[in-house]
């Protein structure tokens, strides 16, 4: 899904930026572009990168076999 449409960056986008060290919408605009057009989208860049990092972060759980 486009989470900016000004510059054509999609929520996977915002995901392969957050794995490769991305940590905050200044450097994800940097990145991508995300956001650093009219701005709009910049509430919604956020929430996709949070979710992102939190998918990211190893639950600790063990498995029963």
């Amino acid at each position: 899904m486009y989470v900016c449409v000004c510059n054509g960056v999609t929520d996977r986008d915002i995901q392969r930026a957050v794995a490769e060290g991305c940590t905050d919408l200044d450097e994800l605009a940097a990145r991508t572009g995300c956001g650093s057009t009219c701005g709009c989208c910049r509430e919604y860049a956020l929430e996709a990168m949070q979710q992102a990092q939190c998918a990211a972060i190893p639950l600790g759980l063990s498995i029963a076999a």
